[in-house]
Formats: C-alpha cells, structure tokens, sequence
C-alpha cells in the first residue's frame, strides 16, 4: 500500500530550512552608513535567490520562518538585531517586502537558468516590492512624506540593489542547472514504478 503524499516532504523542508540558513547568516554581513538607518547587506541577493529556486509556496515558508525567528527574538535580522521593535520599526519594511517579493519572484521566473529573465523579474519586481513597502513604513513610522522616504531608503540603494539582482540571477542560474537532475529545486519528481 502506497503512503500517502504529504504537502511538505523532508526534501522540502530541507529547501527551506537551508535558505532560511543563509538568510541568517547574509544578516551578519553588514556595512552601516552613516546617512540613513539602512544599512548595506547581502539580503537582497538572497531574497531573490529563494525566489528564483524554490516554488512560491517553499519561498513564503522560508521567509516566514525567518521573520518569526527575528521576531521572537532570534538575533538573525541585519546586523544580529532582533525582535518585534526592528521588525516593526523604521526599516521594517525591507523585510515585509522581502515576504511579499518572493512569490511574486517564484511565479514570475520563468523557465530555470534564464539569467536575462531572472534579472528582468527580480530587478523589475522584486526590488520595487521591497522598496515600496521600506518606503510605507518609512512614512508611518517616521511621518516621512513620500518623496523623503524614498531618498532616505531607496534611491541610495537602488544601484547596489540592482547589480545585487544581477548576482541573485546568475547564483539562481547555476543552482537551477546544477542540482535539478537531484531533484533539490522545484517540485519533487514522481517515482517511477519498475
């Protein structure tokens, strides 16, 4: 008698938790400035990296666990900083965008190792999505108005924010045709019967 299939498998999860991995750790590897409370971080290059190797669903898994665990006080947010006071404070938004850009990224990517296609999604979507919710919160947190907003956390960051879609892209690239034939991205094969 076949086991029944379940949503999440072990494979899957190892997915999952493995990005959620280098999340954490691209949190420590940090470069303040002195012009804003932003601060330079290889956060971007991996939040499109998970959208661009795991299904949505996988993606939004991974990135809600790594919000959690900053939340409830895990030091894994930029910097070692944690809980709900970053997650909610003036450049929380980066990390609300990160949730809302990975599916948006996952379902757009198209057909895997396309670097022009993956490069077009994660700068044209991905990056706005993050940079308009850093720039709403910016505006309710600190009563910023939009245009202030935008050149306090986005405008300084656009242009890093882009070569690191470029990074993402070429990263999403080699993993997508190194490791499909495993069966480590996208959905997992069916079994063949013998």
């Amino acid at each position: 008698m076949a086991r029944p299939r379940t949503r999440m498998n072990i494979q899957n999860m190892t997915r999952i938790a493995l990005c959620v991995a280098v999340l954490c750790l691209a949190s420590y590897l940090v470069v303040p400035l002195p012009f804003t409370p932003v601060v330079l971080s290889l956060h971007t290059v991996v939040v499109n990296l998970v959208g661009l190797i795991l299904p949505p669903r996988q993606a939004v898994c991974a990135m809600a666990v790594y919000l959690l665990m900053g939340a409830v006080g895990l030091p894994v947010f930029a910097g070692g900083a944690a809980g709900p006071g970053k997650l909610f404070g003036p450049t929380g938004g980066f990390y609300f965008g990160f949730l809302l850009a990975v599916p948006v990224i996952s379902l757009c990517r198209g057909e895997p190792g396309r670097f022009l296609r993956y490069f077009g999604v994660t700068a044209l979507l991905g990056v706005p999505i993050q940079h308009v919710c850093a720039i709403v919160m910016m505006c309710l947190h600190n009563g910023f108005q939009p245009a202030a907003a935008f050149g306090a956390v986005s405008l300084p960051f656009l242009p890093g924010d882009i070569a690191k879609c470029a990074l993402a892209s070429a990263l999403g690239v080699a993993l997508n045709r190194a490791l499909p034939a495993a069966g480590a991205l996208g959905p997992p094969r069916k079994a063949s019967r013998p």
